[in-house]
């Protein structure tokens, strides 16, 4: 009961470590709105649970959950009915390896009128728990897995003692939530970075035509007007003119373009973190800062993506 409790309240640490990651990214990095956002969310939920899932796998007491017999003894202990992972334990001193008994043992006798047990030799990996220099510290390693045919009280019996060990046994337990929980949140963090590469793929692909089309000069005509905040600006490239090319708007030769970062105040009061590529007047670019106040027209459909600065159109 207590070693399920232990875990229960492991499991609970984990959830508010994930919990605040979210909180941290939705209160420092805007609304979670476009694909690429949440792809985005993915990695950081899926990166911090997996090293806390790490962390807490080592803490979790899932491994003696059923007891503990020392090496050699014997002794009463309750299993339920399914696959017990057994784990040879023992105190090390820095830097010492696990030794484990050549010739370990492990007798279980079944209670009255219940089929036998059946043990499987299974290695396992070395896990040690650290103490300060000069401290003696604890380490272990699956050795078997006991299959058990019924639940019921078993009796236990160890022996195996060619190596020296200080204070040997054998612990019976199971897998801690942890270990799967690791590697799905490790998986959620590889489908967030594929769906991160794919998206910003897609988003270059759209823009590989050099900019606004016509299609804007509608927008700018049609589209919502909303109020916007500017959260970021970048040149993304050199002017039209330069370039050789016609620019998008004839009336904007030499004007650079500018991958822009909006905050959109919706006519349905919601904000919208948006961002567009597209031309800033020379007259603009000076006047470029974070949180400065921008007249925009807006897709409905799209806003996130769908959106332009209408820098002839003064706010009041």
């Amino acid at each position: 009961m207590g070693s399920a409790w232990w875990d229960w309240f492991l499991l609970a640490v984990l959830a508010g470590v994930v919990g605040l990651v979210v909180l941290w990214l939705v209160r420092n990095a805007g609304p979670v709105r476009t694909a690429f956002d949440w792809f985005e969310l993915a990695i950081a939920v899926g990166v911090a649970g997996f090293l806390a899932s790490m962390a807490l796998d080592g803490l979790s007491n899932a491994y003696k959950a059923y007891g503990e017999v020392p090496i050699p003894g014997s002794e009463s202990l309750h299993l339920p009915a399914g696959d017990v992972l057994v784990s040879f334990r023992a105190d090390v001193g820095q830097d010492e390896e696990l030794p484990i008994p050549r010739n370990l043992e492990l007798v279980i006798a079944a209670p009255s009128g219940v089929p036998q047990p059946s043990v499987t030799n299974q290695l396992g990996g070395t896990f040690a728990i650290s103490g300060t220099p000069g401290i003696t510290s604890h380490a272990r390693q699956q050795v078997k897995v006991v299959h058990i045919p019924v639940a019921g009280d078993y009796t236990v019996t160890t022996s195996g003692n060619d190596r020296s060990a200080v204070n040997p046994r054998l612990v019976f337990g199971r897998d801690s939530l942890f270990g799967s929980l690791m590697w799905a949140l490790g998986g959620l963090a590889v489908v967030g970075l594929v769906g991160c590469l794919a998206t910003w793929r897609l988003g270059k692909d759209k823009e590989s035509d050099g900019g606004p089309t016509v299609s804007d000069r509608d927008l700018l005509a049609s589209g919502q007007r909303v109020r916007g905040v500017l959260k970021s600006f970048a040149e993304a490239e050199t002017p039209a003119r330069r370039r050789g090319k016609t620019p998008s708007q004839p009336e904007l030769p030499d004007a650079p373009y500018y991958t822009l970062q909006v905050e959109l105040w919706m006519p349905t009061l919601v904000r919208v973190v948006a961002r567009n590529r597209q031309q800033v007047p020379l007259t603009e670019v000076p006047k470029l800062a974070v949180g400065r106040e921008l007249s925009c027209v807006v897709d409905l459909a799209e806003p996130a993506t769908r959106f332009l600065v209408d820098w002839n159109y003064r706010l009041d």
